[in-house]
C-alpha cells in the first residue's frame, strides 16, 4: 500500500499567517503592481477591467468574480485547480516547512467508511472489491456473473462496511454498530442530474443478502439502506439505470435493483439499441416520485404484486400496484402510461421471482402485456388534490428554504389539517418508517448578510410565513443568537407571525445558527456613498435600498430597519419637477430655491470627503421656512414631518445621532429650533458637524462602532442660532457660525399666490426621484471616480463668495453657500431641475443675509472678545465689579457701600479682572493667551507687570491678586450721553 501525505490544517494556517506575500510571489501573482487592483490571475476569470487585489492587512483576496473573500489557501486552489488538502501541501512546500508534512499509510479494509453517496462510490481502492455487485446480482438472478446486465449508473463493492442500528427514537444516544459486512453500492440518478446511492449488505462473495439478525424491534434487520443525505435534498425519485433514458423513448420502471435487473435481462437487446431503458426505483415511494426524462414517450410500470398475506400474517398491502397507479396518475396526460403486474391476483410476486420460476420469456411477456392506465373518478379527484398539495410544497420550499443540518433532519410536509409546516424527523418507527413531527409554520433563510460598515459582521435574512399567510422578510444579526438563549430572536420570529409547537422555537434558532445560505447580501446601515471591498469606486445606496454604481454579481442593500424607517419614493419624477418649478417661479422667495438646491448638496459633501455643514433659516412665522425644508427632503423621500428625513427639532442628542446617520449623503432637515434649549443647541451643532456619534460600550464592555455621517443640514426657527443660544444662556462661538451659517428670511414674499402654493403641494404626492437621479447622473459622468475637479470647484466658489481678502474663518463660513451653488448648477446641467433656477442669485442673496446678521459677528473674533468684555463689566458694575475704595462716589455722584462678592475692581484709571475671570468675561470664545493678544493689539491694557507678563500682581487697595489691568476709558462706565467716537454734524434742509 502506498503512503499518502497530509498537512494539519491548524499548523499550516499558523505557519502561513503573515507570510502570504511569499506564497503569492511563488504563485507568480504580482499583487503589488496594482493601484490597488490587478488583472485577476484566476484561469476561470477573463478579467477585462482589473478587479483583483490582495488586502495585506486582512490577508484576503477580493475580486468581482468572488462572492466573498479568498484566503491564501483559496487562492492556491483557484490557481492550481486543486482541493484544500493539496493546497495545504503546496503552501507547506512554498514556505519550506517539511516538518508539517505527514506521511500515512492507507487504512486497512474494514475500518471506518463514510456512508454518504460520494464517499461510498469513491471509496479507496484498498477498501473495494468491485466484483461484489455483479456477483450479488448473478446470485439473485440465478445466472453466471458474465451474463448479468451491467447498470449504466456506477456501482462499487466494499469489502467490509459497518452496519449500525439507529438509537431509540427520541434519545440522544449514538448509533450502535452491529458488525462489518460486504456491501454492494449502486449509484442512482434522476433526470435533473441529481445523484445518490443505495447500500445492499451482502453475504460473503455476494451470494445473496447478508443475514443481519433481528433488530431492537425483534424483526429482521433490512440489508438495504440508502446512502446518507448530507445536503437535505429529496432523493426519492432517483433510480439505478440500465440503458440511456436521455435517448430511449420507453422506460420500464421497477421497484428494487434486483427486480429491475431481471427486467433488464429480458430486454437487453432493446436496451443496447437505445430503444428501452430500465429504471430501478429504490422503493414504492421512489417509484411514485420518479420523473421521466424529456425524451421519454412511454413508461411501463413493472410493479410488484403485493396481494398475498405476509409472513407475519398481515394481509397484503397492494403497495406496489398503488404506487404504480399513483405514478401513472401523475403522468398519464403527458405520457403513454401502462402497468404490468406479475402473477395472478391474490399472490405476492415480483419480476425477479417470475424470472427464477418461469424464465426470461415469462418476464418479457408479462411486461409487454401491460395494461394502459385509465384513472377512476376517485383517482382523478385525488390526483388534482395531490397536484395542488405538491405545487404548494414546491412554492413553500422555494420561498422558505430550510438549511441543511447535520444532527436534525427537517422537511416541509402537510399536517393533518392540510397546512404545510416544518417537520422534524424524530427517528424510525418499529417498521423502519421515518417519523415526522410538525414543529413550526414555514420559515427559511434566504441569504446571509454581511454588514460592510460593522467590521463585516454577519447577519441572516429570514423569510417567515406570517399569520395572514403572507411572506415576511426579517433581518437578524447572528451575534444576537448567542444572547440570553436567543430570547430576542425568538421574540422577533414570533412577532413576525411564526407559529410553533413543542420545541419549534429552539428548532428554528438551531436552524438559524447552522444556516449557510449561498446568496450573500452586503448591507450598510445608512444610505449614501460607501466604499465596498472588491469594488473599485464608491457605491451609492438609496433610501429604497437600491445600489447605484455596483458591478454585476455584487448584491448591496440598505439595512432593512433603516429602509423601513425612511419611505423612499412615490408618484413620478415629472410630478415632482412640476411642483418644484412652481416653487422656483415664486416671486421674492429665494429661500425656496435654496431648499430645492439643498437636496443635492449632501451627495457632494460625502463624495468629496468634506465635513458636515448646513444652513439655518430664521425669520418670522409663516415665511415658508418649512416649505423650504420640505422641498429639500422631497428629492429623497416623503416631505411629511417625522415620517422620513424631515424631523422636528424636538429630539435628544442621542436620537439626533441616528437621524444624522440616516441622512448620510442625502439631507438632514430639522424644523423649529424653539423645541430645543439653546445650551443643548450649541452641543447639537458641534455634534451634527462632527460627523461622528459618541463612543459607547456594549454589554460585554466592547467598544461599539460609532455612528458616522457626512450630510448637509437644513434647520429652521423663528430666531437665529446666535439669538437662540444666547437667549438661553449659552455661548455662541465662531465655530458654530462657520459650520451652520444663519440666513434671515424675514423679508421674503409672505403673500405667495394660492395657486403656486397648491402646485408646490405636489411634492406631498411626488417625491424620492430627483436625489437618486442626480447621483445616477454623477456616476454616469464618472464624477464618483475622479471627485478632485469637483472639490476644487467648490473651494474656488467658497473663496469667491467670501471675498478676496477673507480669512480662513470667513472662507469656511462660505463653504455651505459654495456647495449650494455647485450642487444647484450641477443639478441644472444634468437636467434634474429646470435650467431657469436662479441658483447664483439665490446664493448671493443668502450670503448677504448671513454677512449682515449678528451671527456673522462671530467671524470677527477680536471685536467679539472686546464687546463681550465690555458687556461683562457693564452688567456687573458696582455689583460684583467694585471700586477699590470701601465706599466710593459712583459716576452719578452717589456714594455706595457694596458688600456683594467681587469678580473685579476698578479705580480712576483701570479695571482689574482676575486672570481666571478673563475667559468668562470674553465669552469663552478664545484661549486666555489669545484674549491677551487681542487686548494688547487694541491697546486695552493700562499697565503690565513687565514685558513678559501682561497680568499685574497687585491690585491697589485690594491686595496681591494676579489680574489684568484694563483701561477704564475703554471698558468702564461713563456719564456720557453719546458715543465719543461719533461726530455730530449740524445741518438743515436745503
Amino acid at each position: 500500500m502506498m503512503e499518502t501525505t497530509t498537512v494539519a490544517t491548524r499548523a499550516i494556517q499558523a505557519a502561513a499567517q503573515g507570510r502570504e506575500p511569499q506564497v503569492l510571489e511563488a504563485l507568480g501573482i504580482n499583487w503589488r503592481a496594482g493601484t490597488p487592483h490587478i488583472t485577476c490571475p484566476y484561469p476561470s476569470h477573463a478579467d477585462g477591467d482589473p478587479s483583483w487585489r490582495w488586502n495585506e492587512k486582512r490577508a484576503r483576496a477580493f475580486c468581482t468574480c468572488l462572492k466573498g473573500a479568498h484566503s491564501i489557501f483559496d487562492v492556491v486552489m483557484a490557481i492550481d485547480g486543486c482541493d484544500f488538502a493539496a493546497a495545504k501541501l503546496r503552501v507547506a512546500e512554498i514556505l519550506d516547512r517539511p516538518d508539517l508534512i505527514q506521511f500515512r499509510s492507507p487504512q486497512p479494509s474494514g475500518t471506518f467508511q463514510a456512508t454518504d453517496a460520494r464517499s461510498l462510490l469513491e471509496a479507496p481502492a484498498s477498501h473495494r472489491d468491485d466484483t461484489l455487485p455483479i456477483k450479488y446480482l448473478a446470485s439473485r438472478l440465478g445466472i453466471e456473473p458474465g451474463q448479468v446486465p451491467v447498470p449504466t449508473t456506477p456501482m462499487v463493492g466494499l469489502k467490509a462496511l459497518g452496519y449500525y442500528d439507529p438509537p431509540p427514537a427520541g434519545s440522544k444516544g449514538k448509533p450502535r454498530q452491529v458488525g462489518l459486512y460486504p456491501c454492494a453500492v449502486f449509484g442512482t440518478e434522476d433526470a435533473e442530474g441529481g445523484s445518490h446511492a443505495l447500500r445492499i449488505y451482502v453475504a460473503p462473495e455476494g451470494q445473496g443478502k447478508a443475514v443481519l439478525g433481528n433488530g431492537p424491534n425483534g424483526r429482521p434487520r433490512d440489508p438495504k439502506k440508502a446512502a446518507k443525505i448530507l445536503d437535505g435534498s429529496n432523493t426519492a425519485g432517483r433510480a439505478a439505470l440500465w440503458g440511456r433514458p436521455a435517448q430511449a423513448p420507453r422506460i420500464i420502471l421497477c421497484e428494487g435493483v434486483e427486480t429491475a435487473a431481471a427486467v433488464a435481462l429480458a430486454f437487453w437487446s432493446e436496451i443496447v439499441a437505445n430503444e428501452i431503458a430500465v429504471a430501478a426505483a429504490i422503493s414504492a415511494t421512489g417509484m411514485e416520485a420518479f420523473q421521466p426524462w424529456p425524451a421519454t414517450r412511454e413508461v411501463i410500470v413493472g410493479a410488484d404484486r403485493d396481494d398475498g398475506p405476509k409472513d407475519d400474517g398481515r394481509p397484503g398491502s397492494g403497495r406496489g400496484e398503488a404506487a404504480a397507479r399513483s405514478f401513472a396518475l401523475e403522468h398519464y396526460q403527458a405520457l403513454a402510461s401502462s402497468i404490468a403486474l406479475p402473477g395472478q391476483p391474490g399472490e405476492t410476486l415480483d419480476w425477479l421471482d417470475l424470472l427464477r420460476n418461469q424464465g426470461v420469456g415469462a418476464v418479457r411477456a408479462g411486461i409487454l402485456a401491460a395494461e394502459p392506465f385509465r384513472p377512476t373518478p376517485q383517482e382523478l379527484a385525488e390526483g388534482l388534490l395531490n397536484r395542488r398539495r405538491r405545487a404548494e410544497l414546491v412554492e413553500i420550499v422555494a420561498t422558505y428554504p430550510l438549511p441543511a443540518l447535520y444532527t436534525t433532519l427537517l422537511s416541509y410536509r402537510h399536517t393533518s389539517n392540510h397546512e404545510v409546516w416544518v417537520h422534524k424527523c424524530t427517528g424510525r418507527d418499529d417498521d423502519g418508517t421515518l417519523h415526522w413531527l410538525p414543529v413550526s409554520s414555514p420559515f427559511g433563510i434566504a441569504a446571509r448578510l454581511r454588514h460592510a460598515d460593522q467590521a463585516d459582521a454577519y447577519g441572516l435574512r429570514v423569510m417567515i410565513r406570517d399569520m395572514a399567510g403572507q411572506s415576511r422578510p426579517i433581518d437578524i444579526d447572528r451575534a444576537t443568537l448567542a444572547r440570553m438563549g436567543a430570547t430576542d430572536i425568538r421574540a422577533l420570529l414570533l412577532g413576525a407571525g411564526l407559529r410553533v409547537e413543542g420545541d419549534g422555537e429552539m428548532v428554528a434558532v438551531s436552524a438559524l445558527k447552522a444556516a449557510q445560505p449561498e446568496r450573500e447580501i452586503i448591507t450598510v446601515s445608512r444610505p449614501g456613498w460607501h466604499d465596498i471591498e472588491g469594488v473599485s469606486a464608491p457605491v451609492f445606496v438609496t433610501l429604497a435600498g437600491h445600489a447605484l454604481g455596483v458591478p454585476e454579481r455584487c448584491d448591496i442593500e440598505l439595512a432593512a430597519a433603516v429602509r423601513a424607517s425612511l419611505p423612499p419614493a412615490a408618484g413620478t419624477g415629472d410630478g415632482w419637477r412640476d411642483a418644484i418649478t412652481a416653487a422656483l417661479s415664486a416671486l421674492d422667495c429665494p429661500h425656496w430655491t435654496l431648499g430645492v438646491t439643498a437636496g443635492f448638496v449632501a451627495p457632494l459633501v460625502s463624495l468629496l470627503g468634506l465635513d458636515t455643514c448646513g444652513i439655518s433659516l430664521s425669520g418670522l412665522s409663516s415665511a415658508g421656512k418649512t416649505i423650504a425644508l420640505k422641498l429639500a427632503v422631497s428629492a429623497w423621500g416623503t416631505p411629511k414631518l417625522n415620517k422620513g428625513l424631515l424631523q422636528s427639532m424636538r429630539t435628544t442628542e442621542n436620537a439626533l445621532e441616528a437621524l444624522a446617520r440616516n441622512s448620510h449623503s442625502t439631507v438632514l432637515a430639522l424644523d423649529e429650533l424653539a423645541h430645543v434649549d439653546g445650551k443643548a443647541m450649541s452641543k447639537m451643532i458641534y455634534g451634527i458637524a462632527s460627523g461622528s456619534g459618541k463612543s459607547r460600550m456594549s454589554q460585554g464592555a466592547i467598544l461599539r462602532p460609532r455612528s458616522q455621517w457626512q450630510t448637509f443640514a437644513l434647520l429652521s426657527g423663528e430666531t437665529s442660532l446666535e439669538e437662540k443660544i444666547r437667549s438661553d444662556g449659552g455661548q455662541f462661538q465662531a465655530g458654530m457660525a462657520v459650520r451652520i451659517p444663519d440666513v434671515d428670511v424675514t423679508h421674503v414674499n409672505r403673500r405667495v399666490a394660492p395657486a403656486i402654493l397648491a402646485a408646490i403641494d405636489g411634492i406631498e404626492q411626488h417625491y424620492g426621484h430627483a436625489g437618486p437621479a442626480f447621483v445616477a447622473e454623477l456616476i454616469c459622468h464618472g464624477c464618483h471616480r475622479t471627485p478632485e475637479p469637483l472639490r476644487q470647484r467648490v473651494q474656488a466658489a467658497a473663496r469667491r463668495i467670501a471675498g478676496a481678502d477673507a480669512d480662513s474663518a470667513r472662507v469656511r463660513a462660505a463653504l455651505p453657500f459654495a456647495l449650494l451653488f455647485v450642487a444647484g448648477e450641477l443639478a441644472k446641467a444634468l437636467g434634474v431641475i429646470p435650467s431657469s433656477a436662479a441658483v447664483a442669485a439665490m446664493v448671493t442673496w443668502a450670503w448677504q443675509r448671513f454677512d449682515s446678521s449678528s451671527d456673522a459677528q462671530a467671524l470677527k473674533p477680536d471685536e467679539q472678545v472686546i464687546n463681550n468684555i465690555r458687556a461683562y463689566i457693564a452688567e456687573r458694575w458696582d455689583v460684583t465689579v467694585k471700586s477699590t475704595e470701601a465706599t466710593t462716589e459712583s459716576f452719578d455722584g452717589t456714594r455706595r457701600t457694596n458688600n456683594r462678592e467681587s469678580v473685579g475692581w476698578y479705580d480712576d484709571g483701570a479695571i482689574y479682572l482676575p486672570t481666571h475671570r478673563i475667559r468668562e468675561a470674553a465669552g469663552n470664545t478664545m484661549k486666555e493667551q489669545q484674549i491677551i493678544r487681542v487686548l494688547v493689539e487694541h491697546d486695552c491694557l493700562l499697565r503690565r507687570h513687565d514685558d513678559k507678563r501682561a497680568a499685574v500682581r497687585w491690585v491697589p487697595k485690594v491686595g496681591r491678586i494676579a489680574a489684568y489691568a484694563l483701561k477704564r476709558s475703554a471698558f468702564g462706565r461713563s456719564n456720557r450721553t453719546s458715543d465719543p467716537d461719533l461726530t455730530v454734524i449740524q445741518g438743515g434742509m436745503a
